[in-house]
């Protein structure tokens, strides 16, 4: 809004060794009361509505039995596997992306911090010094102290400040996104590493197998107890075990390169200690939770993409708070004292200025009202979008929940098949040895269990990983930690 300034011009004069004239001064703290009273009279209630979470009570679909309350701080640790552990702790102190990221948290942190508040205060000092041969050293030493007083009524200046701290809050937000998305990264990659390794082990037992009832088919064959077609198959079934285990190992080495570059190491320049563990193949880690955990709705606030929409709410308030301050007067009081002393013996002194600024509106204008009414609107739909991203994000845990629970069962499932099948390859071998049982039932139960048994480990990858995925939906693990952001010492 454009304003009319009125300024009553300085209330000091220069004083020489400290005199003051205090009739000028007494004259404006007489009117200033008066002032300051028709000022405050014209203050705007702040707006301090935050959105409300509406959903806690009806949210989350009923479940059977007593559900478990989740402790998922740190989730991954859930997997019981140390080096798991050790690769989210090294991303989270050397990540460059998440470094990056709590640098422009920082930067706004700062920069909420440095917007002036009601009361501001200045100093400096100087010094000047003049010799030389042909005259006598001179110089001088000054200093300065100023002091400014803003009395807002319309609150425009507080208005700033929660702007620039909603700001704050909006990058601290997606410093924590950055954070969360990281982790889930890491934990991802080393869960599929951990699957690709199982199915490649998995292919090298059923291969070795395999040779065994080639050997078996061959020998059968000789003594006219098995027919060319049955070995025939058993070779076939070699050659296509054998194709697997390339893409197995390209898989395995592709993720180790993609875990190194997580944890913010180049390709293959992981610490000795960490490689080695990682090519060390010991089983896939198991998600543990119980297929019906509780999940509190206030988890949902752990969310980073919440928090950012929470926050630009605000911000968007704040907006409407400075539009809505241009309607209003402002007065504001500087004064500044100056103290010079000269080195050489000339005139030394002080100065005092005081002077106040006092702003009045104009009458509202089409244009000023148009700016209010599109930062009430940017308010509108600022809360519009949050109620959006909170029922989002319901439907998103919900999912997680759902897939989470359906995953443990096909988990449960497969083991079961896993163990049923396995007796019955080694019944099956006992009676082709002896005659009593085909070559070709053989071969098709060992074909049915090497299917049984990658079958568990996708289910085993798919749990682990609907695991993972529901503690990243709850915002899980966002929160900074002492112990595991600590930045490693970087050498020169």
């Amino acid at each position: 809004m454009i304003k009319q300034a009125m300024d009553t011009g300085s209330l000091g004069k220069d004083h020489k060794n400290g005199a003051l004239g205090g009739a000028t001064i007494g004259s404006w703290r007489r009117a200033a009361p008066l002032a300051l009273g028709l000022l405050a009279a014209c203050a705007p209630p702040l707006d301090s509505t935050a959105p409300r979470f509406p959903f806690a009570n009806g949210w989350q679909s009923p479940m059977p039995g007593a559900p478990r309350l989740m402790d998922n701080a740190l989730w991954w640790s859930g997997f019981g596997d140390p080096v798991l552990d050790a690769l989210v702790a090294r991303g989270l102190r050397a990540n460059p992306d998440l470094t990056a990221a709590r640098a422009r948290s920082a930067a706004a942190v700062s920069a909420a911090r440095s917007v002036p508040g009601a009361i501001a205060l200045s100093a400096g000092t100087d010094a000047t010094l003049i010799g030389g041969s042909a005259a006598a050293s001179d110089g001088a030493v000054s200093a300065n102290l100023g002091l400014e007083i803003l009395f807002d009524p319309g609150r425009g200046r507080e208005s700033t400040r929660r702007a620039a701290r909603a700001e704050a809050a909006i990058g601290q937000a997606q410093s924590a996104g950055a954070r969360l998305f990281m982790i889930g990264e890491i934990v991802e990659t080393y869960l599929r590493l951990r699957h690709s390794q199982q199915r490649h082990s998995l292919a090298q037992a059923d291969l070795r197998s395999q040779r065994q009832t080639l050997e078996l088919a061959r020998s059968l064959e000789k003594a006219g107890q098995a027919t060319r077609i049955e070995t025939l198959r058993s070779e076939a079934r070699m050659a296509s075990l054998e194709a697997q285990l390339p893409a197995l190992e390209a898989a395995v080495a592709k993720e180790k390169i993609k875990l190194s570059i997580l944890v913010g190491d180049a390709p293959g320049g992981l610490p000795p200690n960490l490689s080695s563990a990682l090519s060390k193949h010991t089983g896939q880690p198991r998600a543990r939770l119980a297929p019906n955990p509780g999940v509190p709705a206030d988890l949902l606030r752990n969310r980073p993409d919440i928090q950012v929409a929470e926050a630009s709410y605000d911000a968007a308030r704040a907006g409407l708070g400075r539009a809505r301050a241009a309607l209003y007067p402002s007065l504001s009081l500087s004064g500044t004292i100056e103290a010079e002393r000269r080195l050489g013996g000339g005139t030394s002194g002080s100065t005092l200025s005081i002077g106040p600024s006092f702003r009045l509106p104009v009458l509202p204008q089409d244009s000023t009202k148009a700016g209010i009414d599109a930062a009430a609107a940017r308010v509108q739909a600022a809360h519009a979008d949050w109620t959006s991203r909170v029922l989002k994000a319901l439907a998103e845990v919900e999912s997680a929940l759902l897939d989470y629970r359906a995953a443990s069962r096909s988990e449960n499932a497969a083991d079961r098949a896993v163990s049923l099948y396995a007796k019955s390859r080694s019944l099956t071998r006992d009676l082709a040895a002896d005659g009593d049982a085909t070559l070709t039932d053989l071969i098709a139960i060992e074909e049915a269990l090497a299917l049984s048994q990658s079958a568990q480990a996708d289910q085993r990858l798919t749990r682990a990983l609907a695991f993972a995925r529901l503690n990243l939906r709850l915002g899980a693990g966002s929160a900074p930690s002492a112990r595991l952001d600590a930045p490693i010492p970087q050498t020169p």
